[in-house]
């Protein structure tokens, strides 16, 4: 049976999207406003997430780009809106951060009360978190007066105006402390100077002997009668927190909001916090510090967040993480802390029910219809799906188009060797940049140099299952024998003390997690993990778990030793003390650490890891451009023409940005422009392409 253009379109319009990253304004769509509801596809069975979030406590979302953080949000404060008690409010935490960037406060006044580069960034910390608060207000305002107007009126008359003064008057009296901080720093300043000359007095009456040697093992025996010394190593952060925590004051935001919030009949007002952890770790430390903690803390729980996260990159501060939930969205940390048996085929049911859901919306078909089924079941391409997606939507929705390509646009189903191409295509389109644009990215050398060892890493993983690939066919092993043929390498495991070290490469879709179990010696809890679909394909690396329940457990199979020969070249600590800079091995981390990584050697400076550093291949500091100019140049190297709303959904990000930097991009001759009427429906946009100059520059290696 033909596929029709209106079928064609709709499912192209499904996959379009799934494969958006722009936190789920699905209202775009068919101007529903309630779409979301009809389209929103818990992870777990009756709405469990949903109704996880819905209780009235902090919660934090954590899982990879895709998982579907934003779209919960989304969903969830639909869910909000439906009650008339309750304030959902919405903050996009990395768009505000980028745009505190350009900051506009006078540095004058500040001037020698720090260094120029601590300056720099206390600046952009302070209008970050000028611009949370502004953007609380906003929404705070729009949202009562849109969701709360015939209360606000009972209580304020028909007028809104007196309502909208008396929230005014509350924001303007945290604008009244907004320079005490030149004050704080002046008297820090005076202080610290008082606390470095009773240091040098106590100094000599402070011992510290401390054996230290290149071996995992570290003899630490101290003996100390002034601790002035550590307690004068605060970080930055800290003293930026303690600052501007003074400065904004976020009592006056609870007790005043909660007063005036209350009068309007809000029982609680729930503040959604997407995009968190995409700030840098220093801003996010301080932003916890100063707003979300004492909001959450301070309130009587008035005011509760809903987080959304990456795994490795949360920092809660003197939040209690046991009054929170945590949910993880990744397949094998949710259905495992469910405590599913099937862990797998739980994940690979929910990419059944988000394609059926989707495609019965836009298509109104079952998921049959556009896949081949007349040699393999449906149930094969839900299995599949799931073992190059890890049930990511975002992700599905990237194969799907892919496969839309080279299948459905042709009038043909999609076969599993479709899926399989687009494995590969999306692998070294959207995942694989990550290291060989690389090159490519003005960022710090230290960034580069993590870049570079984390491929040094995954090609020594890569190296050992191509080496089992080609032993296995010669074993004798009964476990090996009904795979032969084709050997699958693409599952290994590591002890599971080492994930972190790999956490990168899993957050980056490299690899992806999905068991723990005891070694074949049932002695360590091992992390078990298996390389993306599309790298297998593109390495020839035959992808599976084998035929024997007990294969992937075998010895061969254990890349430990890998993880630790990595750890030895790449990794070291460093004290950060200048005169002195003494090096130790990694495996002496645990050790410092409980000396919070003061250094043994001079006694002052505090130690920090860092990679081992290498002369790494480089470009022309010409053609280097910043991260984000890279990403949106690879998205036009996949799809061109896009517009700038378009390619803001794709990069994560607002069109505001996109036509921003593109100015810059067309300056440099990187890709042109061009107003033109593509869809009628839409009517004339401007859109953009990639110049020959831009594919030849930095995609000529990778198409």
């Amino acid at each position: 049976m033909k596929i029709n253009d209106h079928e064609k379109n709709s499912f192209y319009l499904m996959v379009d999207s799934l494969k958006k990253s722009r936190r789920a304004d699905l209202s775009d769509i068919n101007n529903d406003d309630d779409i979301i509801e009809e389209l929103y596809v818990d992870p777990l069975d009756g709405e469990f997430v949903l109704k996880s979030c819905l209780r009235p406590n902090t919660t934090m979302l954590i899982g990879r780009k895709g998982t579907g953080k934003s779209t919960i949000i989304a969903r969830l404060q639909h869910e909000y809106r439906k009650d008339n008690d309750k304030l959902s409010l919405y903050i996009d935490v990395k768009t505000i951060f980028e745009q505190s960037k350009n900051f506009t406060y006078d540095s004058g006044p500040y001037r020698n009360l720090m260094t120029n580069v601590d300056l720099e960034k206390y600046l952009i910390y302070k209008t970050f978190l000028k611009q949370i608060i502004d953007q609380i207000k906003s929404e705070v305002k729009t949202n009562t007066i849109k969701f709360f107007l015939a209360n606000i009126s009972k209580l304020f008359g028909p007028n809104k105006k007196t309502y909208e003064i008396e929230l005014d008057n509350i924001f303007d009296e945290i604008e009244k402390n907004e320079y005490i901080d030149i004050q704080i720093l002046k008297e820090k300043n005076v202080s610290q100077e008082a606390q470095n000359n009773i240091e040098k007095r106590t100094e000599n009456t402070s011992g510290l002997n401390l054996n230290i040697n290149q071996n995992p093992s570290i003899d630490f025996s101290a003996k100390q009668t002034n601790s002035s010394q550590q307690t004068s190593n605060s970080s930055m952060e800290e003293k930026y927190s303690e600052i501007l925590l003074k400065c904004f004051n976020p009592t006056v935001i609870l007790n005043n909001i909660k007063v005036l919030l209350n009068k309007i009949g809000i029982k609680y007002v729930v503040i959604c916090l997407d995009d968190f952890s995409e700030i840098e770790e220093r801003a996010m430390k301080v932003f916890v510090d100063t707003i979300v903690s004492p909001l959450n803390n301070w309130s009587d729980e008035y005011f509760k967040f809903k987080i959304a996260a990456y795994p490795g990159r949360i920092y809660l501060g003197d939040i209690d993480p046991q009054k929170i939930e945590q949910i993880r969205l990744d397949y094998y940390d949710l259905y495992q802390s469910r405590k599913v048996t099937d862990i797998q085929a739980e994940a690979q049911k929910s990419v059944k029910k988000l394609l059926t859901t989707r495609i019965s919306y836009f298509c109104h078909q079952l998921p049959e219809y556009f896949f081949d089924t007349s040699k393999n079941p449906i149930e094969d391409y839900y299995k599949m799906l799931f073992d190059i997606t890890a049930s990511v939507p975002r992700n599905v929705g990237w194969i799907l188009w892919y496969s839309y390509q080279n299948s459905i646009a042709k009038d043909e189903r999609i076969s599993l060797r479709d899926l399989e191409l687009a494995s590969e295509k999306y692998f070294s389109d959207s995942i694989n940049p990550y290291f060989s644009q690389n090159k490519f990215m003005r960022e710090p050398f230290s960034i580069k140099l993590e870049k570079y060892h984390l491929k040094e890493l995954l090609q020594s993983v890569i190296a050992a299952s191509k080496s089992n690939k080609r032993e296995i066919p010669n074993l004798e092993s009964k476990i090996f024998q009904l795979d032969k043929e084709k050997p699958p390498t693409s599952h290994f495991y590591i002890d599971n003390k080492f994930e972190d070290i790999i956490s990168s490469l899993e957050l980056n879709f490299f690899i992806t997690k999905y068991n723990e179990q005891k070694d074949q010696d049932s002695q360590n809890l091992m992390s078990f993990f298996t390389l993306n679909y599309g790298l297998c394909m593109k390495e020839d690396i035959f992808y599976g778990r084998g035929s024997d329940r007990k294969y992937v457990i075998q010895r061969r199979f254990n890349y430990t030793e890998i993880i630790k020969k990595y750890i030895s070249n790449a990794k070291q600590i460093r004290c950060q003390n200048a005169e002195c800079s003494h090096i130790f091995s990694y495996e002496t981390l645990n050790s410092l650490q409980l000396f919070n990584m003061l250094c043994p050697i001079c006694r002052k400076g505090n130690c920090e890891i860092e990679h081992v550093s290498v002369e790494i291949p480089n470009v022309d500091e010409s053609i280097q451009i910043p991260e984000f100019d890279i990403s949106l140049l690879n998205s036009l190297n996949i799809e061109e023409p896009q517009y700038p709303s378009s390619l803001a959904q794709e990069l994560d990000c607002t069109y505001q940005k996109v036509s921003k930097r593109s100015i810059k991009l067309r300056d440099l001759g990187l890709l042109d422009s061009e107003k033109k009427t593509i869809d009628q429906k839409i009517g004339e946009r401007r859109y953009y392409t990639l110049t020959d100059r831009a594919r030849e520059t930095y995609f000529k290696e990778i198409n």
